[in-house]
């Protein structure tokens, strides 16, 4: 691994193998950064293997590997987090005490830090009054692991801010190209059906990638923001599944009819995932905790604040964004 001296243009980039790391790792090369990146041995890396981006092996609780990666560098995005995990402590394991030592090793190597922008989740917040969008004065009210863990997040963060400038974004749901969660959906309407969870409509926000890292590079840019600040990162609109529905159908050309599972079902399902978890150590996609979100009427969070301080504005609409995802995926074959 070559040495790294200081530079302006050196940043970190914590899971930078996953969905929302991995397009924020492109953005940042396409301005001219030099991207170190913090990665696990067994990670898929063949994206991140070209001559502007240094790898360093090692994850959020190997110390020696945390303190390479952020010395020298001018600006920290910690994407890294669990959103599966096998149980509670594991969720708080990553996302809380991964991001702890993350802090202690830039507090430690790089005091002179630029930004440390933390990327946590709307489910940090909890669920929305019904029809109204939460702001970030809102009192924080996660209801399952992971928005708990989340929350404990932002908290270790916000301990730092005055080391160091400290942003934390919350961004709502996320979709775009190389997105496995929304896959489901368009898999589930092209063969012309969709499973919704509960027997009514609820409301959600929802942000494409490319508009979530394009605000995540203003938090990391901006030079003249106090330490601390909290951002809800998401499109204007409330969206409900049918609205998710037709644009999936109408970007596919093909219809669909929507099967609305009763709760009891959905909550078994929960179940009968938290016993997978238990037995093969792994965890599963549905579970009690991930029907606890799916089952709450409103997630809708209102991004004014990152419009006025950070000059954000989303550009990508819900028609536009799932066209473009369904291309890449037929594209590479997943549809």
């Amino acid at each position: 691994m070559r040495p790294i001296e200081p530079s302006k243009d050196n940043v970190l980039v914590t899971g930078a193998t996953g969905f929302v790391g991995g397009n924020l790792v492109e953005a940042l090369l396409l301005r001219g950064y030099a991207v170190t990146c913090l990665v696990r041995a067994t990670s898929d890396i063949g994206m991140l293997q070209r001559p502007s981006v240094r790898l360093v092996f090692g994850d959020l609780d190997d110390r020696a590997a945390v303190r390479n990666a952020a010395k020298a560098m001018r600006t920290i995005y910690h994407v890294a987090g669990a959103t599966k995990a096998s149980g509670r402590e594991q969720f708080f394991k990553i996302n809380q005490a991964g991001t702890r030592r993350l802090l202690e090793a830039a507090a430690e190597v790089n005091p002179k830090l630029s930004r440390f922008v933390h990327m946590s989740s709307l489910a940090a917040a909890g669920p929305s009054p019904e029809g109204q969008g939460l702001i970030e004065d809102a009192r924080p009210n996660p209801v399952s692991w992971y928005g708990e863990s989340k929350l404990r997040s932002e908290e270790e963060a916000l301990r730092y801010a005055g080391a160091f400038p400290v942003t934390i974004l919350r961004p709502s749901a996320v979709y775009g190209p190389g997105d496995k969660d929304i896959l489901l959906f368009f898999r589930m309407i092209q063969k012309g059906f969709l499973l919704t969870p509960g027997t009514c409509d609820r409301s959600f926000s929802l942000i494409h990638v490319n508009d979530l890292v394009n605000a995540t590079l203003k938090a990391g840019e901006a030079n003249d923001m106090s330490s601390g600040e909290v951002f809800f990162i998401s499109r204007p609109e409330a969206y409900v599944w049918e609205d998710v529905g037709r644009a999936i159908a109408h970007a596919l050309g093909k219809n669909y009819r929507r099967i609305s599972l009763p709760q009891w079902m959905v909550t078994s399902a929960g179940f009968t995932g938290d016993l997978y978890a238990r037995i093969t150590g792994r965890p599963a996609a549905i579970n009690s905790q991930k029907v606890k979100e799916l089952l709450q009427q409103s997630w809708l969070c209102d991004s004014s604040k990152a419009r006025v301080r950070l000059g954000f504005s989303p550009s990508i609409d819900l028609e536009g964004g799932i066209r473009e995802t369904a291309r890449w995926y037929q594209n590479r074959g997943w549809l």
